[in-house]
């Protein structure tokens, strides 16, 4: 029976093939974050209250046995005490993002920042966190799996998923991995040799050009390097994909700006092209559901031997399966216009009047019960706005940033209408009735990944690495926001096992959403948006509108903690230390990317293992207890052959070794045989550890002009209420 040959984007459909875009609508899409016109991975904006809310909801759930003492009334009570007494200075920067550094200065502080509200938490609200936790434990219960920030999009969360006896296993895998690599270690590109690569899929991907190929997908694990190695054809790369874009493009035509190679405004339908990378992929390993749901890789992982490591290879069948019901949690379909997925999908807390014009969104409510409260209050001097606190000083000096643009608001208006409009607190809205909100948390069977896609399988990509710290260096500096993956590889989902911290501070993933630009349904008058600028902290005015980006907030990294989110999300690490800086410290953890199981890409499936260390192995006889029956093969080897694989760096040691002892062999190929060799042999040969280091740093280059330029992309996008 032939193996099914399906059509994969780059080989026998468009490279720049999506259902992602706008215009494109099928019966169900998973979105994606990285590119604005991505459809359905914007959030509604969300009150700076709400999320407040969703801060202290996932950090009492870092509690120990927090679902069954949120039933507790006395301890349910203590936990709003400790919810109220959340300084209201840390919540507001906390939820506008803001750092708070040591170094930080008026100087180095930049943008803009509404003016911080009082009472960001009341009563009320943290009254619903507790109404809403009690629902969650029922699920956890259930399931052992806690949605966390959740509102338009979800995060979920487990630190019990993950049995003890899995991750011992994963532990001991981490430590035979680096054991077998202490001679060689991967320190990862421009990190300091801080960040040691185990598995990462930057090393050896699909090169166009360069890789060799199958259009069918029978690449497997056992039979990948003795079978399979070396055979296929090199898959080509298109002229009419155009240049690998290595710095950014400085052509934003998606968001207000149109030229030659864009193909539309914001709005539209177009993803810039440089959004693809025309030389390089990503290669997922492909999965199958057995009888029984688990899953099988029915592909080798890149970069992980399949025969060496097969007992790793069962780990981490074992941590997907697991990780399974957390995506499903998490990762919601578009089908048209409508989520279909578990959980809350809408803000908790919607304002009835968003209207300045509204007296009850205000603090005193009129200019008459300011003066009535301060009868003397004439000549006050006007509000000042206060910069965020920095950790390790008081507040910074009161500086000016929005005064000179409230003053030119009220300009020529009566003094106390001035004053009140200057000095008048906003009000937040209330959360509702929690019976009136209640999110069924619970997966339908019908749309879990297995149910959905137990016949084609999953794709997916691994990634294993160790943050080594030393008291040299003692420090992990903080990464940049970022979306997975380029459109290339179509990742839907992230899914983090932290499975080992030792001798660190905490650390912590942020995270953060696209919105849209428009926000339509928003009644409200004509440049009567100030109240919404402050009860959710954006820049709302016409031409000077802050980024459409919503900020979800954080949930700790600890050890033991499975993390699964959708790939909508920006995110970025946290920095982090040596928590004794005279000892050595460090953290491992295994990441794994789904690629959209509706959209089937190249994998390892088709492309045969390119390591010349394995190709080697196999031919001139591996390690000890490994396959290989070449052992002699160098020392019968025609010297002309053995030359071309020394100038492409394969067999090195081996046929050095052979050459020194003059046992190489001695017959000759005659010339036009050896340049036939030398033609079908170059094109078959794998990639020696250089050639892969060299296709690694040219990826990694892209890929930063790439995130530079998405990031760029989203804080580009900006509100404007002008035709409110």
């Amino acid at each position: 029976m032939s193996a099914k040959m399906h059509e994969y984007p780059g080989w026998n459909k468009d490279l720049r093939w999506t259902d992602q875009r706008r215009g494109e609508r099928r019966d169900a899409t998973y979105p994606m974050g990285i590119h604005y016109n991505c459809h359905g991975a914007e959030s509604e904006m969300l009150l700076m209250r709400e999320v407040a809310m969703m801060l202290v909801m996932d950090r009492l759930t870092d509690k120990p046995d927090w679902h069954v003492k949120v039933f507790n009334d006395d301890i349910a009570d203590k936990w709003r005490q400790e919810a109220l007494a959340w300084p209201n200075d840390d919540l507001y920067n906390r939820i506008m993002n803001i750092s708070t550094r040591p170094n930080m200065t008026e100087d180095t502080l930049s943008g803009w920042f509404p003016t911080k509200p009082k009472d960001i938490l009341n009563k009320e609200s943290v009254d619903y966190c507790i109404l809403e936790l009690r629902e969650k434990a029922k699920h956890f219960e259930r399931t052992g799996v806690i949605p966390t920030l959740d509102a338009t999009h979800s995060i979920a969360k487990s630190d019990s998923v993950v049995s003890t006896e899995l991750h011992s296993a994963l532990r001991d895998a981490f430590s035979r991995l680096q054991a077998d690599q202490a001679s060689n270690r991967d320190w990862h590109p421009n990190t300091d040799e801080i960040v040691q690569d185990l598995v990462h899929p930057s090393m050896y991907p699909l090169v166009y050009d360069r890789s060799l190929f199958h259009p069918e997908e029978v690449v497997g694990v056992e039979d990948a390097i003795d079978k399979w190695a070396g055979k296929g054809e090199v898959i080509p790369r298109r002229p009419e994909w155009g240049e690998e874009p290595t710095q950014r493009s400085q052509r934003f035509g998606f968001w207000g700006y149109r030229s030659h190679d864009h193909e539309t405004s914001i709005g539209g339908s177009g993803i810039h092209k440089s959004y693809w990378s025309t030389t390089y992929q990503w290669l997922p390993a492909n999965l199958t559901f057995t009888e029984d749901g688990s899953v099988k890789f029915s592909s080798y992982i890149n970069n992980l031997h399949p025969t060496k490591y097969s007992s790793i290879y069962k780990d981490i069948e074992r941590l997907i399966d697991t990780a399974l019901p957390l995506w499903d949690q998490c990762l919601a379909q578009f089908k048209g216009y409508h989520i279909v997925g578990a959980g809350r999908h809408n803000p908790r807390i919607v304002p009835d009047n968003a209207d300045d014009e509204n007296e009850d969104n205000w603090d005193p409510k009129s200019p008459e019960e300011m003066l009535a409260r301060e009868p003397a209050a004439t000549g006050e001097p006007l509000r000042q706005v206060e910069e965020p606190a920095v950790e390790g000083e008081e507040d910074l000096e009161d500086t000016e940033l929005n005064d000179q643009e409230e003053l030119d608001d009220h300009w020529g208006e009566p003094p106390n209408i001035a004053r009140w409009k200057n000095t008048r607190q906003p009000i937040f809205p209330q959360p509702p009735p929690f019976s009136e909100s209640r999110v069924n948390y619970a997966i339908n069977p019908e749309n879990t990944l297995r149910s959905q896609f137990k016949e084609t399988g999953l794709q997916i990509i691994v990634k294993m690495a160790s943050i080594e710290l030393t008291p040299e260096k003692p420090e992990f500096p903080p990464g940049g926001w970022h979306v997975e993956g380029q459109m290339n590889e179509h990742i839907v989902g992230t899914a983090l096992f932290y499975l080992d911290s030792e001798n660190i501070t905490d650390s912590h993933l942020d995270f953060r959403t696209l919105t849209s630009s428009y926000q339509d349904d928003w009644d409200v008058g004509q440049d009567s948006f100030h109240w919404m600028q402050s009860v959710y902290g954006a820049r709302l005015g016409s031409g000077s509108g802050s980024s459409c980006v919503q900020n979800y907030g954080s949930v700790v990294t600890r050890e033991g903690r499975l993390l699964a989110f959708p790939n909508v999300f920006q995110h970025r690490v946290s920095g982090f230390k040596l928590a004794d800086p005279t000892k050595p410290g460090h953290r491992r953890f295994i990441a794994l990317w789904l690629v959209d199981p509706f959209t089937r890409i190249i994998s390892t499936a088709n492309v045969p293992p390119q390591q010349a260390e394995w190709w080697e192995d196999r031919v001139f006889g591996g390690e000890k207890g490994e396959k290989g029956d070449g052992g002699e093969l160098a020392t019968s080897m025609p010297p002309e052959i053995a030359q071309l694989l020394l100038e492409k760096g394969i067999g090195k040691g081996r046929i050095d070794k052979a050459m020194a002892t003059g046992k190489l062999g001695h017959s000759k190929l005659p010339q036009e045989v050896l340049g036939m060799v030398n033609k079908e042999l170059g094109e078959a040969l794998p990639m020696s550890r250089e050639e892969a280091e060299e296709h690694r740093r040219k990826l990694m280059s892209s890929r930063s002009a790439f995130q530079e330029e998405a990031r760029e992309g989203w804080d580009s996008v900006e509100y404007s209420f002008c035709e409110h």
